[in-house]
């Protein structure tokens, strides 16, 4: 018995390492390149949305973030993004309404409709802020207006079975001003923990 445990930790470690792992991939706070973007609503008969969403950026040239696009749970999803110039849109801004994918703490993915298909197959682990009772199954989103780039935070991993449940440690990345969301990124192997088991 006390062997099948063990080699039965040893699984659901694995497991949960390796969802983990799927997830930073998937929320690399490093890509090559992330857009400067705000949160606007425009009405559907406004013609040039883009040209509305430069002359609200030259008045407010600290609004636009150049972060992961992380909306908050409620709320319109209409943003403006800035791409590169091209011939099609010579402004470089264009506008889009997004669509929310998984959301914790207030924070939810934001997810361009035309990869809606794409993100629709990430798998996400379930978790929970130590010493709390709230399950999530969505990235690492943390919320605050205190919070800054680099700030450390904890999430517990829930693991199915009798394996305990995984602590997690990471810092915070892709702060935006506007929406007060950040993304959590892990650092390090995930550990038990008594915070993360209590009611196992």
């Amino acid at each position: 018995p006390e062997l099948t445990r063990m080699v039965g930790f040893c699984t659901y470690a694995l497991v949960s390492l390796l969802i983990i792992q799927n997830v930073q991939s998937q929320q690399s706070p490093n890509p090559p390149f992330l857009a400067p973007w705000f949160l606007l609503e425009i009405p559907d008969e406004t013609l040039n949305k883009a040209e509305v969403c430069e002359k609200v950026d030259l008045d407010d040239p600290g609004l636009a973030s150049a972060t992961k696009i992380i909306l908050p749970e409620e709320g319109p999803t209409g943003i403006c993004i800035n791409f590169p110039p091209s011939p099609k849109y010579p402004f470089g801004w264009r506008y889009d309404i997004m669509i929310r994918g998984p959301c914790a703490n207030g924070c939810c993915e934001g997810i361009p409709p035309s990869l809606l298909e794409k993100f629709s197959g990430v798998k996400y682990p379930s978790w929970f802020v130590p010493d709390t009772d709230t399950v999530f199954k969505a990235p690492f989103y943390f919320r605050g207006g205190k919070l800054l780039d680099g700030d450390e935070k904890e999430a517990c991993v829930v693991v199915d079975g009798d394996g305990p449940n995984l602590l997690v440690k990471g810092k915070i990345t892709n702060f935006n001003r506007q929406t007060e969301c950040a993304l959590m990124v892990s650092e390090g192997e995930p550990q038990p923990s008594p915070r993360c088991n209590k009611d196992k």
